[in-house]
């Protein structure tokens, strides 16, 4: 620990560096986090490897899994209903000009030896109208159309949401420079001896934020799209995605709970630089979850109460860990006491 000259003479720097200084420090670290995401980008236009187009691949694949579950489904419950309702119905015949029937199948097979039609007149020939009933009928399909894509209403819209699958991809990548810059920036208005928490809590700050992307890209999506989906098929209307709508929620949901995860890291973090014990974070933890959950219905994209539980449900758990990884550390104050000589 430094003296009490040591602390002073900090404290003296730190506020002269105050309001212009700090705003300018902000401003090149804001610059470099900047330039470092435009290289991200730039990577995510390169051709061999094309990462835009792979990330929209990879996205559409929740919405087209989902969409061809919902309309299977459907043409199952549709196919039981008509059974059902072909069980209900009575039995029909239906009756057949003879000379009809034989003109009708001369014209398909005209190789087959049949008799006259015209010796067949005023005969007829009768035929169940019920499928089971008869082996002569089948039921005929039409294709169906592929109901399991994205659609677009714009000319633009799809180069829009490919330019910003290209941003989102481009942050991902230059993460750990972007992170570095916040952290640089933040370690700028710390005394000397808090400043080996920046090293020490960055790669810690990095692992959250991509275990977050991660987690909602691979767990959370899939799962709200299919709950989502579940009420057309109770209210019976069949569901369109589109692109921009989709694409904007599956693309901002991810980094949204990639910072979010940051809470236990920033909590112990504050705590090590003395601003909040984890008697205060017990203390106001009413009010914290009270933010979050406001702060899910906020960042949250979709405006579906679904989607924003999945977000507020994790954050409360992670607030909660934070709390237990703030008491588990040796509270400050006794730290210090027992770093002076």
């Amino acid at each position: 620990m430094p003296s009490d000259k040591d602390l002073f003479s900090e404290e003296e720097s730190m506020v002269a560096m105050s309001f212009g200084d700090h705003i300018e420090e902000l401003r090149t670290r804001l610059i470099l986090a900047l330039f470092g995401l435009m290289v991200g980008v730039i990577v995510t236009f390169i051709p061999p490897l094309n990462l835009g187009k792979r990330v929209i691949t990879q996205m559409e694949g929740p919405a087209s899994v989902a969409l061809s579950k919902f309309y299977a489904e459907r043409s199952r419950l549709r196919a039981e209903a008509a059974k059902k309702e072909a069980a209900l119905t009575p039995t029909m015949e239906a009756v057949i000009a003879a000379d009809k029937f034989l003109a009708a199948l001369k014209s398909v097979a005209p190789k087959l030896e049949l008799p006259d039609p015209d010796s067949l007149k005023e005969q007829t020939i009768t035929l169940p109208l019920r499928i089971d009933e008869s082996s002569m009928i089948t039921t005929v399909t039409q294709s169906a159309e592929k109901r399991d894509a994205i659609i677009t209403l714009g000319p633009l819209e799809a180069m829009t949401i490919y330019f910003m699958a290209c941003v989102v991809t481009g942050l991902v990548i230059a993460s750990p420079w972007v992170f570095y810059q916040g952290w640089a920036f933040v370690a700028a208005g710390l005394y000397r001896h808090e400043r080996h928490y920046v090293k020490k809590f960055l790669p810690m700050s990095l692992g959250l934020f991509l275990t977050g992307v991660l987690l909602c890209f691979f767990g959370v999506l899939p799962v709200t799209l299919s709950f989502l989906l579940e009420f057309n098929v109770w209210l019976g209307i069949e569901p369109s995605l589109r692109l921009t709508e989709w694409m904007s929620f599956a693309t901002l949901l991810p980094l949204v709970f990639g910072i979010c995860f940051q809470t236990p890291l920033i909590m112990l973090f504050l705590e090590r630089i003395g601003v909040f014990t984890v008697e205060d974070y017990k203390k106001k933890r009413k009010i914290a979850i009270l933010i979050i959950v406001i702060a899910g219905a906020v960042l949250t994209p979709g405006q579906d109460p679904f989607s924003q539980c999945l977000l507020a449900g994790p954050m409360i758990i992670l607030y909660e860990l934070g709390i237990l990884l703030v008491g588990r550390q040796v509270p400050r104050s006794k730290r210090m006491t027992a770093e002076v000589p």
